[in-house]
């Protein structure tokens, strides 16, 4: 018993380390998902914008949750709002599709390099109801009204 408590507390240091460094690689990795989004938008070809897509999806899938477990649940939010766009969507055609994502990578970007913990507060508050703003304009559009 006491080398599993000696295994769970070295686990649970080295999740804290994580945690003090998150912001910084999930900046990074949110920069280098927008820089590989953009080009491949730019670029038109049809398979490299739905592998971009695809790519992003999997990236704020899978940063919804990870942000909340490090104490970053503004990024999960966002990164939830960006997934679930994606996957609510299924194919994206339209540039203001695309421009969606691309919206929520730079606050993404934005949000970890200010090493914005917790939810934002008002401004947290103010960014989401823009993205979903946003999101909701998209779809009125598509709709006619």
């Amino acid at each position: 018993k006491e080398e599993l408590d000696l295994r769970l507390d070295a686990a649970d240091q080295k999740i804290k380390k994580l945690g003090q460094n998150f912001h910084m690689v999930a900046a990074d990795m949110f920069q280098k998902e927008m820089e590989k989004f953009q080009s491949a938008v730019a670029a038109g070809d049809v398979d490299v914008r739905n592998e971009a897509v695809k790519s992003a999806f999997m990236v704020t899938h899978d940063m919804r949750g990870l942000s909340k477990t490090f104490g970053y649940p503004l990024i999960g939010e966002i990164s939830s709002s960006c997934a679930d766009f994606i996957k609510n969507r299924g194919v994206l055609e339209s540039d203001k599709e695309f421009e969606i994502v691309r919206l929520h990578l730079g606050a993404l970007i934005l949000i970890a390099k200010q090493e914005n913990s917790g939810d934002g507060g008002a401004e947290g508050a103010a960014l989401m109801s823009q993205l979903t703003a946003a999101i909701d304009a998209v779809e009125k559009t598509e709709r006619g009204v």
